[in-house]
């Protein structure tokens, strides 16, 4: 009987060359599944990224739609505030005014008391000029002692600084004719030792 060997006889060196293709296939699949594994996890990390800033821009959002709203909702107070605002300020504005205008007709009103008050015996007021809190008098005497009297009157008023002779003549009728100056304060200082005595008062209580 005759054997055929149908089996190339195969030699060391191809023995060799397969075991080292084979070494390289397996190489190459485990450089592609780690690639694999890479892209796969920078495609979850990007994706985890994505979801999570899309979250917090839809959170604020959501937010922002609801302080407009809460906005919107006091709009109509806030308006409300500012016209109760200007609505104070008007009336104050007016207050103020009618304030001014009081001392404004509180002031020539205390001066003619003032300078009637102090007028002595023997003299009389021709005019009056006031000019700010300046009081011009120009007036007549029968003599230079009423002109005295007058000025010392004044100077004892506490709505008057002490007064100034501009002008004392007489005329060829023996009447001396006088102006003088004072200035005019609506609140007058206190008078000198009248806290003093109210102090001793106390104290002999």
């Amino acid at each position: 009987m005759i054997k055929i060997n149908l089996v190339a006889e195969i030699t060391p060196q191809a023995a060799a060359r397969r075991a080292k293709k084979r070494e390289i296939s397996l190489g190459a699949k485990q450089g592609d599944i780690l690639l694999l594994s890479v892209l796969l996890l920078s495609f979850l990390v990007t994706g985890g990224m994505w979801y999570h800033l899309s979250s917090k821009r839809a959170h604020l959002e959501k937010k922002q739609a609801e302080l407009r709203v809460e906005r919107d909702k006091l709009k109509v107070f806030i308006d409300k505030v500012a016209e109760l605002e200007t609505k104070r300020e008007a009336l104050q504005h007016k207050i103020n005014i009618i304030d001014e205008l009081k001392r404004n007709q509180h002031g020539p009103v205390r001066i003619m008391d003032e300078v009637s008050r102090a007028l002595p015996d023997l003299l009389w007021l021709d005019k009056m000029t006031v000019k700010g809190n300046v009081v011009s008098l120009a007036g007549r005497a029968m003599d230079e002692n009423a002109v005295a009297n007058y000025i010392s009157n004044l100077d004892a008023s506490p709505f008057f600084q002490e007064p100034t002779l501009g002008d004392l003549a007489r005329s060829g009728k023996g009447v001396y004719t006088f102006r003088l100056t004072c200035v005019f304060t609506l609140k007058p200082p206190e008078i000198k030792g009248a806290g003093e005595g109210n102090a001793a008062a106390g104290v002999a209580k």
